[in-house]
């Protein structure tokens, strides 16, 4: 419990820090005057858009799983999937352990499986965004003083710089270290059960639930359409890169500075890496990285970008708080029909 309060504290300072520094230089009343001018009329197609995104989650993670339960309440997928994103904003991974829990409960599945599948999913969802951030880093955003104004000349240089490399070299023995010293600890571990009883139901229990884990990850291998797996993963980033662009009407960005899908791909790619930062719900990170990637590479007055990212952010926030009870509520009812847990 302790240690979940330290991640929070610590998550909240971070957020904090990037608020200072994407809000630093701007004037609050700016902001303020700006926002009351923008056509909110444009929140709803986002929210279809959004909700559309978390729709096709669901049918992606169906497929990493239907194959130990065929008939899967797309419903309660959902509802956890919604509900992951709502620990998200509490705090940071919070969803990764919510959502396979509430699935696992509703549907009579093993925890530590599907939070395997979680892991697998994430491993897939970094791997588009490392391949989209090459591809943005290369055709559109080809100049590393760019790239240093983004994520500050720090960052590029130590992954730029040749020496750097021995810190790779290092980094990647200390991962192997690690790996082996866990790997000597968990042998240990099954020798102390070897010789004394009291020890061993909880190794067992330990083990299946690390056996489950891993048939989690390896869930891919039991994909049977992968093209729809494919297709779906399409469909969620374009739905992140409509989730980008509409608001630009909000503010008539793709009028006065010519903003169009392909600039909203970049904003979403370099968004991406601010939510990936372990803060709540991207807060803070998300609106640094949004607004310093409008003014560094498309002119937006850092007045329009802090406005844009703070509209955004507190439009997915607030859809997203309210829309996962009404899916939870309509889970509840259809569980009882069925009767289901209900949770």
């Amino acid at each position: 419990m302790v240690k979940r309060i330290v991640k929070i504290v610590l998550a909240l300072t971070l957020g904090a820090i990037f608020l200072w520094l994407a809000f630093r230089n701007v004037r609050l009343q700016e902001v303020w005057e700006y926002a009351q001018d923008i056509q909110f009329g444009w929140i709803f197609p986002f929210t279809i858009a959004a909700f559309c995104s978390h729709l096709f989650r669901a049918e992606r993670w169906r497929l990493l799983i239907k194959h130990d339960k065929e008939e899967i309440d797309r419903t309660t997928l959902v509802s956890g999937v919604l509900v992951g994103y709502l620990m998200n904003i509490v705090g940071p991974r919070l969803g990764e352990v919510s959502r396979p829990m509430y699935v696992a409960k509703k549907e009579g599945l093993s925890t530590s499986k599907l939070m395997g599948t979680i892991v697998l999913e994430r491993i897939v969802d970094v791997l588009v965004m490392v391949f989209l951030m090459f591809v943005v880093s290369v055709y559109l955003i080809s100049d590393f003083n760019l790239l240093k104004q983004i994520f500050g000349d720090e960052t590029i240089n130590f992954l730029t710089n040749e020496s750097s490399l021995l810190t790779y070299g290092w980094t990647i023995l200390f991962v192997l270290l690690v790996a082996f010293v866990g790997y000597l600890l968990v042998r240990f571990v099954l020798y102390l059960g070897t010789r004394f009883e009291v020890l061993q139901g909880w190794i067992e229990r330990a083990r299946r639930a690390l056996v489950m884990f891993k048939d989690g990850v390896l869930s891919a291998r039991e994909v049977e359409h992968w093209w729809q797996f494919v297709f779906y993963t399409v469909l969620i980033w374009f739905c992140y890169t409509l989730m980008t662009y509409i608001p630009f009407w909000m503010f008539d960005m793709q009028e006065v500075y010519r903003l169009d899908m392909l600039d909203a791909l970049v904003i979403t790619v370099i968004s991406a890496i601010g939510i990936a930062i372990p803060s709540p719900g991207g807060l803070g990170t998300y609106h640094y990285f949004v607004k310093q990637s409008l003014l560094v590479l498309f002119a937006v007055p850092a007045v329009t970008g802090i406005a844009y990212a703070t509209v955004t952010h507190a439009s997915m926030v607030l859809f997203v708080g309210s829309i996962t009870p009404i899916v939870l509520f309509i889970d509840k009812l259809r569980s009882t029909k069925a009767g289901k847990p209900v949770i």
